[in-house]
């Protein structure tokens, strides 16, 4: 389930996403790349995939940054 998405460039979006993997809640932040045949956007190897039950912990990790 897309959470939210942005453009970051001309033919580039950073999504949110969540979702389950054998079982287990992830959550995935990934940069996706529009294919040049067609107006549909494939996700890229750049990104973070990561257990939901760390994000409290991740957040913290994140506000450190300002």
């Amino acid at each position: 389930k897309v959470i939210d998405e942005f453009d970051v460039s001309d033919g580039y979006k950073l999504k949110l996403q969540v979702g389950k993997y054998k079982g287990v809640e992830k959550i995935d932040l990934r940069l996706w790349v529009k294919n040049a045949g067609n107006s549909e956007y494939a996700p890229t190897k750049r990104g973070i995939n990561f257990n939901a039950e760390w994000l409290d912990r991740f957040m913290e990790m994140a506000e450190k940054l300002y």
